[in-house]
């Protein structure tokens, strides 16, 4: 009987134990569903593409005449540590949230055109013309030509599934693998085309696009499919992005403002066709908050679920536009060559005038109604 009583007690004991935490379904709940109910989305890229109910946002410019060392950006890159990296042709500026401060040029870190953080957590800094620089911690590495680099004129890097960093230069790709070997991928295609452009898939496989428009596939390091707009039957491609949930699935950006979706290599018959005006001539693309931007050199606008293209026109971010990125608090980040960094925050407004379609104007009074606003 004794023992009945203390199991019962100690079932109860538990049940009133389990009841006082709340149950968790974090792994099973996509961002889309997060997004309905209100939760763990926050930053400005989300309220931007309208994923935050009752949020606004606010566009900031950071160039020479209120802290930023230079008014030149070619990339920006939110490192898992917190810090905005910005490459520019005067060099590398590292942001603290308070402070901009320009890199020492030492060691060859003399000017910036792309930036990765790979799986270790180093920084890789491509150089206009003076090859590739690993930082970890107080350590530079310095990579030029005399050590393999095809060119020492660095456009792009993508870290494959297995640690190896893709290079994209001015004169072909080479890989760096995880002990910082260089090693080269000869295909006469590319070997002496700028490649503007690397991505992974899924699956691990890598993308590259060149000057000239061509896309190519790399598997296990070396080169294999390889096509151009006019092969599949459609505009010169200008940008490409991997779709991050399927894999051999792309974005093709044209220099028209169609934009093209389908599987590596299938033809204008099977790619969907979406419409990207007013823009045009597409020369960046990235996933992040859960939808895809892209810019030119003077606009942007990103697609939202259903592949639809919006616009943002109230950006004052509108020349040289390079590219965009976000850090790691969901904030958008924008470069510019001639107008410095951008960066979009959320706020605690909406711009019903914005979203209304009003002309910009003095507002003398509003009244709510049963609808609303």
């Amino acid at each position: 009987m004794r023992k009945t009583i203390l199991s019962a007690f100690l079932l109860i004991c538990i049940l009133l134990l389990a009841a006082s935490f709340p149950v968790s379904y974090a792994a099973e709940t996509s961002e889309e569903e997060t997004a309905r109910e209100g939760t763990a989305l926050f930053g400005g890229g989300y309220a931007l593409t309208g994923q935050i109910e009752g949020l606004g946002y606010t566009a900031k410019l950071y160039d020479a005449a209120n802290g930023l060392p230079t008014s030149d950006a070619n990339y920006i890159l939110g490192s898992s540590d917190g810090f905005i990296w910005i490459g520019g042709y005067s060099g590398i500026i590292r942001y603290d949230g308070s402070v901009f401060e320009r890199l020492d040029s030492a060691d060859g870190l003399t000017s910036g055109r792309a930036l990765l953080e790979d799986s270790r957590g180093r920084i890789w800094v491509g150089t206009n013309d003076n090859g590739v620089v690993v930082l970890q911690g107080d350590d530079r590495i310095h990579l030029t030509y005399k050590d393999g680099l095809p060119s020492s004129s660095i456009r792009h890097f993508v870290e494959d599934l297995s640690g190896n960093v893709y290079i994209a230069t001015t004169s072909g790709v080479c890989y760096v693998d995880p002990e910082l070997t260089i090693h080269s991928i000869d295909d006469r295609r590319f070997n002496d085309e700028r490649v503007l452009h690397l991505e992974r898939d899924k699956r691990g496989r890598i993308y590259g696009l060149t000057g000239n428009g061509l896309v190519f596939a790399i598997d296990g390091g070396k080169a294999t499919e390889g096509f151009s707009g006019k092969d599949l039957g459609i505009e010169d491609i200008k940008s490409i992005l991997a779709d991050p949930d399927r894999e051999g699935y792309l974005y093709l950006c044209t220099d028209s403002s169609n934009l093209y979706y389908g599987a590596f290599g299938s033809g204008a018959d099977e790619l969907e066709k979406i419409n990207t005006a007013p823009l045009e001539n597409a020369h960046w693309m990235t996933y992040v908050c859960g939808r895809v931007f892209l810019n030119s050199l003077e606009a942007a606008g990103y697609l939202d679920e259903n592949r639809a293209f919006h616009p943002i026109e109230d950006l004052p971010m509108n020349s040289a536009f390079e590219m965009m990125t976000v850090d790691y608090q969901g904030n958008l980040w924008c470069a510019s060559s001639s107008q410095g960094v951008m960066k979009v925050v959320a706020n605690n407004f909406s711009d019903y005038t914005y979203q209304t379609g009003l002309d910009t104007g003095v507002v003398n009074a509003t009244c709510l109604t049963e609808e609303g606003l």
